[in-house]
């Protein structure tokens, strides 16, 4: 009868889903995906922005404990993991982009995978495969089209305190420290997991290395956040100086399947004239990323000067321009008298969202914008408001590169960033692109404007101070107008002036390690053939 009973429970589904889930939880490859899951998580909701400073250690444990071959699989089940729940929105423009991107993103962390697996067997893994991490997001934003969404930096954007030293280094060592404390927890246990099962309970030099390692990082946190309180002090002497600029933000929340519907224009168009008619007089009025319902043409000029004109307030307005035989993504300014200022051609466009990369060999493929492929500007655009203040606009995800909103920042007062994220269906993505700008405001020091079709619009200071436009409790894909005085200062930051140190001295550190173990490696074969 007993063996009856033992052959039921057995044989019941429900037990053999749970052993099943069991087995695959001590798997490798489920400790992979795991880790990717909650690094993602993450960057999806600020809330549990604190996972990111453990959700890499069973991924290092991993690392740690396969060869090399098979760390190469690992990492692209990580990637696969990671990307799928931080830019899981893509699904709603594209999935079989959303599929090639995932893939082209996994080849890096198949990297970073092999590569740190070679350095877990080195000294100062606690600061080489930071190192390595740092490298990886480098060459992810620079390489071919780029792309550098979702850092794992970008998770702590609410820091207030801790992102300040990016000023210095930039964002990319914010991902440092949080790899840093990764690897130094994966040690920690793994020290106590060693001492669990031995013998000898007195401290041993393994001992002494995890307490330096410990003093090692809490003394770089420290560092930090002095820096930050010294700083900020500082920053506070320099608000006094600014100027103040008044600005009226304006989020039409057009949904994406009405934006370029030709039986939907006119009316697009009278909500805009409403809205900027409410702003208030005297400001600068911001409108989003092509917000003007029509291609804009030679032809039809007039059509948008008289808009310009029944405002009577300084524009700013995105516009999809057709001229010298192509559409360009642009940024006009006009003043209250509608006289054009100024334009600015979007610079980094956005792989098969407005051109396809390959066009030759990829013929057979559309962009997924309703206007056709468009090309890109040649030279960023300096503006200049009422012949005072100097500013440069950077169209939709142009933030998300560093160098690219470094160079922008110089010689202005500050930067307007018009976007259109109607695309993408409101949060996560919304909040992970406000994130990224805040980066970027902090890392040069200089204010930041963003006006979002639908999204978040608001701004940024120069310190990393957020004031968003709220309607109803809401900060997300609501229609509204958002009125703010916006503080200026003219003094960059030492990142803006230097650009990315930081990944050079990661790449040094790295070069080091490896000449170090070489010429070890030539001195041990030496001793031994002399032995």
């Amino acid at each position: 009868m007993e063996n009856v009973d033992d052959n039921l429970v057995y044989k019941n589904p429900a037990n053999k889903i749970i052993n099943s889930l069991k087995k695959a939880m001590r798997s490798n490859l489920a400790l992979a995906v795991l880790s990717g899951l909650l690094t993602g998580l993450s960057l999806n909701f600020s809330d549990i922005s604190f996972l990111a400073w453990l959700s890499l250690v069973p991924f290092i444990y991993i690392l740690n404990k396969n060869s090399l071959k098979k760390v190469i699989f690992y990492g692209i089940f990580f990637g696969l993991s990671y990307y799928s729940v931080a830019i899981f929105w893509l699904t709603k423009v594209t999935i079989l982009g959303f599929i090639f991107l995932l893939l082209y993103l996994c080849c890096f962390y198949a990297i970073f995978s092999v590569l740190a697996r070679y350095f877990l067997d080195k000294h100062f893994k606690i600061i080489t495969i930071p190192c390595l991490w740092v490298l990886i997001e480098f060459l992810k934003e620079n390489i071919w089209c780029g792309f550098g969404w979702a850092n794992l930096g970008y998770s702590q954007y609410n820091n207030f305190y801790l992102i300040q030293i990016t000023d210095i280094f930039g964002a990319k060592f914010i991902s440092f420290l949080i790899v840093l404390v990764n690897v130094l927890m994966w040690e920690v246990l793994l020290r106590f997991r060693q001492g669990a099962s031995s013998q000898d309970k007195s401290i041993s030099k393994n001992d002494l290395r995890i307490i330096g390692k410990i003093l090692l990082t809490t003394i770089i946190f420290l560092l930090c956040f002095f820096y930050s309180f010294s700083r900020l002090k500082q920053l506070a002497a320099f608000k006094a100086e600014s100027n103040n600029l008044r600005v009226a933000v304006v989020q039409p929340n057009i949904p994406q399947k009405l934006k370029w519907d030709h039986s939907s224009a006119l009316s697009i168009e009278q909500k805009l004239k409403i809205m900027g008619v409410e702003t208030q007089e005297d400001t600068l009025v911001i409108f989003p990323e092509a917000a003007w319902p029509y291609t804009l043409k030679k032809k039809n000029l007039h059509q948008i000067t008289e808009f310009i004109k029944s405002i009577k307030r300084d524009v700013i307005i995105g516009a999809v321009l057709w001229t010298e035989g192509n559409f360009y993504n642009t940024a006009l300014l006009f003043d209250k008298e509608a006289n054009l200022r100024d334009v600015y051609r979007k610079i980094k466009l956005v792989p098969f969202g407005e051109y396809v990369p390959l066009r030759r060999f990829l013929n057979f493929i559309n962009v997924i914008n309703e206007i056709g492929d468009m090309a890109a500007g040649k030279e960023i655009t300096q503006f200049s408001y009422r012949n005072k203040k100097k500013f440069s606009v950077l169209i939709c995800f142009e933030d998300i590169f560093p160098l690219h909103v470094l160079r922008s920042s110089r010689n202005n007062d500050f930067l307007v960033n018009i976007t259109n994220d109607a695309w993408f269906g409101g949060e996560p993505q919304a909040s992970q692109h406000w994130g990224i700008m805040t980066f970027r405001a902090v890392e040069n020091r200089i204010s930041i404007i963003r006006s979002s079709n639908t999204g978040i619009s608001g701004w940024v200071s120069f310190k990393g101070e957020i004031e968003k436009l709220v309607i109803n409790d809401k900060d997300v894909s609501v229609p509204g107008i958002g009125n703010f005085t916006v503080t200026l200062n003219k003094v960059r930051s030492f990142y803006n002036k230097f650009g990315e140190l930081f990944p050079i001295f990661c790449f040094i550190f790295v070069a080091f390690i490896i000449i170090i173990d070489k010429i070890k490696k030539r001195i041990l074969t030496r001793d031994w053939e002399g032995d």
